[in-house]
């Protein structure tokens, strides 16, 4: 007897079913690509945020420890007595606040292309400050080639004076924020070329907040007594009835918040409405310098940052 082989299909309520389980399986792995892929944008957002934040805190403390720097080896010999012309006996006396070792102003634009560090309230909406700090270079031994020891805010190694210092053989950097073509707010840095013109680089991407107050030492002992912003020192000359620089001689420290944000959005920092966001870029105990961020979505840190200047400008004696 011969037995007859049967083929035996799948019914439809069988096929529905595995095109149910296949519609499952491609869902979860969509889900699961989708999440990997935000999870990762979000981890690299936050890591870039992070590394701009060390990078801009790194480069702006190590300018302002420079302030005020001068070689106190002799500058020259008279009749066998070396001459130091430091920055006490050059510059205590100069009214010109570009002659400060440190300096700035409050809520202001600057230009990328001349000496100036802006002036006073020349843009309250960005609300944003600028920082000058000047310094004399440093030349390998018996060489006119700068030994990189002093560098400007772009990293190029400064040379000192060829032989008795003046004020124009300093060397100059700026700090301020300015929007990139695209829109972008960054840290710029402005520096002078070695033709002498100056010229302004893009330092950190995405800085969207940058203020500084400097710690005033009133009577002298070193210690300052209050923490000023640029307009506040400028209100102290203007009731002494005193030059600008005499106040600014009495700064001792400097304080520096920037507030950096990421380069895209990300849906899940929208805020409930209503909820407010503050960020305090100098610290809470500057609760009158606040920010509020737009509620873009974006990842936001702040770094603050206090140093005592090591070359404070005393008057000489």
């Amino acid at each position: 007897m011969t037995s007859r082989l049967r083929q035996r299909g799948v019914t439809l309520i069988e096929v529905m079913v595995a095109m149910a389980l296949s519609l499952v399986v491609v869902v979860a792995a969509s889900i699961a690509l989708v999440a990997g892929k935000k999870l990762f944008d979000t981890d690299s957002d936050a890591q870039s945020v992070q590394d701009s934040q060390r990078f801009a805190r790194h480069v702006v403390q190590g300018l302002i420890r420079q302030a005020g720097y001068a070689d106190y080896a002799p500058d020259e010999l008279n009749d066998g007595v070396g001459v130091v012309a430091s920055n006490a006996t050059l510059l205590a006396g100069s009214t010109d606040p570009l002659d400060l070792n440190i300096a700035g102003a409050s809520n202001t634009m600057v230009s990328g292309t001349s000496n100036d560090f802006g002036q006073n309230n020349t843009d309250t909406k960005s609300g944003n400050d600028s920082l000058m700090v000047r310094f004399f270079g440093r030349s390998q031994v018996g060489a006119s080639d700068p030994d990189g020891t002093m560098v400007d805010c772009l990293g190029n190694a400064q040379a000192g004076p060829a032989g008795v210092p003046s004020a124009s053989d300093r060397a100059w950097s700026f700090f301020y924020v300015a929007l990139a073509t695209d829109g972008e707010p960054e840290l710029y840095c402005k520096y002078r070329t070695k033709n002498g013109t100056f010229r302004a680089a893009q330092l950190v991407r995405g800085v969207e907040k940058f203020k500084v107050v400097y710690g005033y030492d009133g009577n002298g002992d070193g210690v300052p007594e209050a923490w000023l912003d640029a307009i506040d020192i400028a209100a102290k000359a203007a009731s002494f009835g005193g030059a600008p620089n005499d106040e600014w001689r009495k700064v001792v420290a400097v304080r520096v918040g920037i507030v950096v944000r990421s380069p895209r959005p990300n849906g899940d920092l929208k805020r409930v409405p209503g909820e407010k966001s503050d960020l305090f870029p100098l610290g809470r105990e500057f609760e009158h310098i606040s920010y509020e961020p737009p509620d873009d979505g974006r990842f936001r840190s702040v770094a603050t940052l206090t140093v005592m200047l090591r070359n404070v400008v005393k008057d000489p004696v």
